[in-house]
């Protein structure tokens, strides 16, 4: 028998030990585990699934995390990634409790809390993509530039709820701005927090693979999707929509 295996029976045998092993087994290693909590842009008796620790309704057009259930009302972040878009079976009407398939994209991002980092995903979709659209845009200016270009995880971001009218009322979608100093984007330049944030995205990316996976439809276009999520905003057609969409 070799010394790991004589360890852990040694383990296995001392039942104080063993209880002291299960209730420890995650205890310095919660920032490697695989689960990233959702962020969700709160609206009163809409969103679901959404109460504070100390048991409490989130603020209108505040922003819940899920995980240590807290609230942020205008997050600083730095955006690490955002998905391709992927067709998923959408929430029931609640006329006719039929479910369609929407059109989505997941952005993963971390939340500078003082001096915590606190991860998260958020799903994107309908009249939400547009200012996400926007952003990525903006974003390419940087990621292409000359002589260096800027990573996306490098831009300090503030996000924010604003309100997008449509013929069924208003909606509260996410707004994105960079925070500049002067024209220029406000940047990471601590190397530690650089290579941090750079090798948090690699995790952050794997968990939005894993939902994707697990939540898309197989075999569907998602530039029927796209096209939906435009109709009647001037007309666009599936090559405007594809022209638009900078990734």
């Amino acid at each position: 028998m070799n010394d790991t295996n004589t360890g852990l029976s040694l383990v296995q045998s001392n039942e104080e030990l063993l209880k002291l092993y299960g209730e420890s087994a995650r205890l310095g290693s919660e920032n490697l585990s695989g689960s990233v909590p959702m962020l969700k842009l709160y609206t009163t008796n809409k969103s679901l699934n959404c109460v504070l620790a100390n048991g409490k309704e989130p603020n209108d057009g505040w922003f819940f995390l899920t995980g240590n259930q807290e609230q942020f009302e205008n997050p600083v972040c730095h955006i690490l990634t955002i998905s391709k878009g992927f067709k998923a079976e959408g929430l029931a009407s609640p006329t006719t409790g039929e479910k369609k398939e929407v059109f989505n994209q997941i952005l993963g991002g971390v939340i500078v809390d003082g001096t915590d980092y606190k991860p998260f995903l958020m799903y994107f979709s309908g009249v939400k993509l547009e200012k996400l659209w926007n952003f990525a845009k903006e974003v390419n200016k940087y990621t292409h530039a000359k002589p260096v270009g800027i990573p996306m995880f490098a831009l300090t971001v503030v996000l924010s709820s604003v309100g997008f009218v449509h013929k069924f009322g208003t909606s509260k979608v996410v707004d994105f701005k960079i925070v500049k100093k002067g024209d220029f984007p406000e940047l990471v330049t601590d190397a530690g927090q650089f290579v941090y944030l750079r090798d948090l995205l690699s995790q952050v990316e794997s968990s939005i693979n894993s939902l994707i996976e697990f939540k898309s439809t197989e075999d569907k276009s998602i530039v029927t999707e796209a096209e939906q999520v435009f109709m009647g905003e001037g007309g666009k057609t599936s090559k405007d929509i594809a022209d638009e969409v900078p990734f």
